[in-house]
């Protein structure tokens, strides 16, 4: 079954024309951009902020005990 659907799709890709086949490249150079270079420069990791261990786990637990609400967002400005 699962088979059958991936040679649907291949088979279809084969047959794009080359309009088709520019589109989907554009397609993919946009989604890494976004997924890649974007969250590289604008969401840094936990590692990249803190170093300590400690400080880490501490963040981690904060994190998962503490629930976002309206209020917090608009105190915190």
């Amino acid at each position: 079954m699962i088979n059958k659907i991936v040679l649907f799709y291949v088979d279809g890709f084969k047959n794009l024309s080359s309009l088709g086949k520019k589109l989907w490249l554009i397609i993919i150079i946009k989604l890494v951009v976004i997924f890649v270079v974007i969250k590289v420069f604008f969401f840094p990791t936990v590692d990249n902020v803190v170093k300590n261990k400690n400080q880490k786990e501490a963040l981690f637990i904060k994190q998962l005990t503490t629930t976002p609400s309206i209020q917090n967002s608009k105190k915190e400005k």
